[in-house]
């Protein structure tokens, strides 16, 4: 009986799907929300998988969720880095509806991650964090603040690494005519739980606004929850507004360049933060220095153990590379080869 309800439910699904979406064939309903919706399709002329994103029938006729869907279209096609999601086209049906094709990234969200792995190792921690932070460095030069920074809008793909997602209420420098004035000042936009304190009071946001958010993505990884997130708007309000982290709210595993770290991407003053995530970014780096080059291998096994459900402790960590005393050789074989060939032109004369 419940094989036939099973089979009774996938067939109503498949009926729902539309019969195509531009030049796709649609393949499977992935989500959809009050904005739109996700279909996982068929690219036939190049044989492969694409994402269509389709904006809601009734907002169709609405100019401001259309600008912000046009945006969003404009954003990403000015973008290039592998750490952000990239867009192939967009298009007005012939029936009036709005749709954008992407790449469809194999993967899995950080949100469900860390579901099942509430606090992942340091290392998973602080190289997400860097890919984080080296993708909003490339958004930030062109211009572009991302304003809805949360685990949700995070993929881990198949190949370890971190993707960025949805610019939908990202805010741009330099909007064309179609992105003017999309959010007033006074207007809360983005994720409550996840906000700066300037964001959380609907005041004008910058670049700063999205490093405070990476902050509260840092934290609750390494701590195991967000704690700035109340039970309702209000509380979550006062939270990210009053409450200030100390040194000792991380655990005793987190090492202190790290606390400090993550305090300063929190601190309640934008002019306090790092002035870029360019500049979060090398300082993150110094702090990860004896990790190998290439984490993305190690990422890639620490996502399939989580999804798997295997035990954490069967993930390969990288091993630390101790640089200090290959550096120290190199230097005093460079003073020894100069004080050598100094002293052979000195013999020489």
């Amino acid at each position: 009986m419940e094989e036939v309800k099973a089979t009774q439910s996938r067939k109503k699904v498949k009926d729902q799907l539309p019969s195509k979406i531009g030049g796709y064939k649609p393949i499977q309903a992935l989500n959809s929300g009050a904005m739109g919706s996700l279909w996982l399709c068929r690219d036939p002329s190049l044989d492969r998988l694409v994402v269509a994103k389709r904006l809601n029938t009734n907002l169709n006729q609405q100019d401001i969720y259309i600008k912000r869907f046009l945006q969003e279209g404009s954003i990403l096609a000015h973008l290039n880095h592998p750490n952000i999601l990239q867009p192939y086209a967009l298009w007005k049906d012939s029936d009036g509806n709005y749709t954008m094709s992407m790449e469809y990234i194999q993967g899995s969200s950080l949100k469900d991650l860390l579901l099942k792995n509430k606090r992942p190792p340091i290392w998973v921690v602080e190289t997400i964090l860097y890919e984080l932070l080296s993708a909003l460095s490339h958004a930030h030069r062109n211009g572009v603040t991302h304003r809805d920074l949360k685990p949700a809008n995070m993929m881990i793909d198949k190949d370890g690494r971190v993707r960025l997602l949805d610019f939908g209420i990202a805010h741009t420098d330099t909007p064309l005519e179609i992105g003017k004035e999309l959010t007033q000042t006074g207007c809360i936009i983005g994720t409550a739980a996840y906000m700066s304190p300037e964001q959380i009071m609907g005041q004008k946001v910058n670049y700063a606004s999205d490093i405070f958010s990476v902050g509260i993505i840092a934290s609750e990884m390494l701590i195991g929850e967000n704690l700035f997130r109340g039970k309702d708007f209000e509380e979550t309000r006062e939270n990210i507004l009053k409450m200030k982290f100390k040194l000792e709210v991380f655990p005793d595993d987190v090492p202190k360049p790290l606390r400090k770290f993550v305090l300063k991407l929190l601190n309640k003053r934008p002019s306090k933060r790092p002035s870029s995530a360019c500049d979060a970014a090398n300082e993150l780096a110094d702090i990860m220095k004896e990790y190998p080059r290439d984490m993305t291998p190690y990422i890639a096994e620490w996502a399939d153990t989580v999804n798997e459900d295997q035990p954490i402790e069967s993930v390969i960590s990288p091993k630390p590379q101790k640089t200090t005393f290959k550096y120290g050789i190199g230097f005093i074989l460079g003073v020894i080869v100069t004080a050598m060939v100094f002293l052979t032109i000195q013999l020489a004369v």
